[in-house]
């Protein structure tokens, strides 16, 4: 892997509390030694209110040590329901809160491109 390139963390099946350490881990990881990490996040089965403060967490440590991160395409499935419940999109998919640049990709950023 180089800092040339996007680096892409597939999160898959689980990635409510109990994946959050283990997921914790590998977004710090990819953080500390990528410029541009995405998250893939279309495999997850199962999510709760840990996994938007995780990716909220992970995308404030990325800014903060002037990184770029951002998913890999809006959000559908699971997460999608979630973020939906919880207030941080509309019906639409369209961000509700402050930090939605990362739930609502813009079409560059999701095909890959710098933003």
């Amino acid at each position: 892997m180089t800092r040339d390139s996007t680096h892409v963390v597939e999160i898959t099946g689980d990635a409510g509390l109990r994946a959050a350490q283990d997921l914790a881990v590998t977004l710090r990881q990819a953080i500390a030694t990528q410029d541009e990490v995405a998250i893939a996040t279309d495999a997850i089965t199962s999510a709760d209110i840990t996994t938007i403060q995780l990716l909220l967490a992970a995308s404030k440590m990325a800014k903060a040590s002037g990184k770029s991160l951002r998913l890999t395409a809006p959000p559908k499935g699971v997460l999608r329901e979630l973020l939906t419940q919880t207030g941080f999109l509309d019906a639409e998919g369209r961000a509700l809160t402050p930090d939605g640049d990362l739930w609502t990709p813009s079409p560059s950023q999701a095909k890959g491109k710098a933003a």
